[in-house]
């Protein structure tokens, strides 16, 4: 009888290993992007150029140490201006695996590209005219270094292809999702500006996230 148990334990061990393992590689995309993750970036090139008052001012390519580092199978990245209001809002649009994706957030990002956060992180939730709410994001402000000490606010949040949400600890939230999607804007205000009133990025977000809604792809529920 002692045998028996011992030999179940040992087969439970070596079954539990065994699903740590594969949880983590595909945590990590350690055997590449899956045909889902592909098909998911594929669709991202689809993502509307022209939406509202907004339209594409450029088109940039992402440094390819970001693109290792965040391990993105695909990625928009655009600067967009507001043909009213003349308003400029940088756009990246990520897609890829859910443990790199979830981690690197602009607090780390900035404050090795010569900026200081001048205020605490806060959640927003983001709705359209008629008050429905479109989706969550955090939302901080940056201040580079001297001499030029220009503003910058930043929004960002994740997706599993269904709604935009801003969790406490997204790396826990998003496991073992097969891709994640993150969305991160910024655009520059003048010192002493109205964060409520002159908040570009928010009203970009209004426009933009209808917009995007039907190229994002739901994958299979963990």
């Amino acid at each position: 009888m002692k045998r028996h148990w011992f030999t179940l334990s040992l087969i439970l061990i070596v079954v539990l290993t065994l699903a740590s393992g594969v949880l983590q590689g595909r945590i990590r995309n350690r055997w590449g992007p899956s045909q889902s993750m592909l098909a998911a970036a594929e669709k991202l090139a689809g993502v509307p150029g022209q939406f509202g008052n907004w339209r594409p001012e450029s088109s940039q390519e992402m440094e390819p140490r970001t693109v290792q580092m965040l391990e993105c199978t695909g990625y928009v990245c655009r600067r967009y201006v507001n043909e009213r209001t003349g308003e400029l809002v940088s756009m990246v649009l990520i897609v890829g695996p859910a443990g790199p994706i979830s981690v690197h957030t602009p607090e780390i990002c900035y404050s090795t590209q010569n900026y200081t956060t001048r205020d605490q992180r806060q959640r927003v939730a983001i709705a359209d005219s008629h008050a429905t709410e479109l989706g969550q994001f955090w939302t901080l402000g940056f201040r580079s270094k001297p001499p030029r000490a220009d503003l910058l606010r930043v929004y960002y949040g994740w997706s599993t292809g269904g709604e935009w949400t801003a969790p406490d600890s997204p790396r826990f939230a998003f496991v073992g999702w097969p891709y994640l999607y993150k969305l991160q804007l910024s655009c520059n205000q003048a010192p002493g500006a109205n964060v409520a009133r002159d908040d570009a990025c928010y009203r970009f977000l209004q426009d933009f996230l209808p917009a995007v809604k039907s190229h994002l792809v739901v994958p299979f529920t963990p």
